[in-house]
Order: structure tokens, then C-alpha cells, then sequence
């Protein structure tokens, strides 16, 4: 389990992380188990704060390892969120790249994604028009690091990443300064 659902709207949910210093990678993909329904996101930032959002965390000017020797109580007022978008839903075996019937109720679990789940996630491409259209976040670095992740799993990378970049090229509205920025950033070899 990465954590658990703390806010959800259709088109995204917030996840608290089991623990405040959990690395949730940018651009991985997670699956939230809804009952019959398993609900399949992208992570599009994530946030370590104070869990009083009226108290900044303060520095202490020491290195991590000491602090955590003098003060270890501290770390248990500090909190990690991952924002999380989106990308369509599996019910009944069957993979929908859209949003599913209601949003996602709060407290279930969170985990990632299998690598089989994220081929069938990434494989029509429709997963590109949520990273491109995606709200607070810079869009094109999560397209670039899905993107990435999509073309890591496949047999014959380049012809995926063609294949995403012909696609792109269209969401874009054929705007290949947008294009050629993102495909530069995913630089898979």
C-alpha cells in the first residue's frame, strides 16, 4: 500500500503516504480497488508539508540523521500528499479509458500499478489527452514521464514513442514546439 485516499473529485484524487518520507516517483501510474471497479491514476506532484496547515515545518540546520537522533517526534507532525489524475478505470475485465460513474470514496487504499496494467492503461493512447490537459502541474513534463514509463515496457520502444508522438502532435493542435519539448524529455535509449 502507498497510502490512502484523503480528497476525491471524478477527475482526481489526494493520497496521504503511509509515511511522511515515502518517494512516490512523478508520472507513476496507481490503482485505487473500488469494490468491482479498480480505478487506474497517474501521479502529477507530490508534497511533503507540516500536518497542521497553519505550521510551517521550521529548519533545524542540522544534517537528517542527527535530527532524527535528537528529535525524532518531529517527523511525526509531517506529511506527504501525491496528486493524482485520472486515466480511466477497468470494471468487469474490460479496460474504459474515461472517467468512471462516481468518484472515488475516501480511505481506500492505494498502490501501484502492475507493469501489465500500465500497458493496457498506455495502449490506445488515450491516457496522452489527460497528461496534456492535466490542472496544476506542468502538463508537459507528466506527458514526458508517462510517456517514458509507457515506452520502457514495450518490446520495440521507438515505434511506441512514433506512435504516442503522431497522436500528440494532433492533442497539440499540431504545435511542434510543445511536441518536440516533450519528446526531448523522454529520452528513452
Amino acid at each position: 500500500m502507498i497510502g490512502e485516499i484523503i480528497e476525491s473529485r471524478t477527475w482526481e484524487f489526494i493520497v496521504e503516504t503511509v509515511e511522511y518520507d515515502f518517494k512516490l516517483p512523478y508520472g507513476s501510474f496507481v490503482k485505487v480497488d473500488d469494490g468491482g471497479r479498480t480505478v487506474f491514476g497517474i501521479v502529477a506532484g507530490t508534497a511533503t508539508a507540516s500536518i497542521d496547515n497553519n505550521v510551517r515545518a521550521k529548519a533545524f540546520f542540522k544534517p537528517l540523521d542527527e535530527l532524527k537522533l535528537e528529535q525524532p517526534q518531529i517527523f511525526s507532525l509531517l506529511k506527504t500528499e501525491a496528486h493524482c489524475i485520472v486515466l480511466g478505470y477497468r470494471e468487469e475485465g474490460v479496460y474504459r479509458p474515461y472517467y468512471p460513474p462516481t468518484h472515488l470514496p475516501l480511505h481506500l487504499q492505494v498502490e501501484f500499478a502492475d507493469d501489465d496494467e500500465i500497458m493496457q492503461i498506455t495502449d490506445g493512447l488515450s491516457y496522452l489527452i489527460k497528461t496534456i490537459e492535466a490542472k496544476d502541474t506542468n502538463c508537459e513534463e507528466l506527458t514526458a514521464a508517462a510517456l517514458r514509463k509507457a515506452a520502457s515496457l514495450r518490446e520495440n520502444k521507438r515505434e511506441y514513442l512514433v506512435e504516442a508522438g503522431r497522436e500528440l502532435f494532433k492533442i497539440l493542435d499540431y504545435d511542434t514546439q510543445k511536441l518536440k519539448s516533450i519528446m526531448e524529455r523522454v529520452d528513452i535509449a
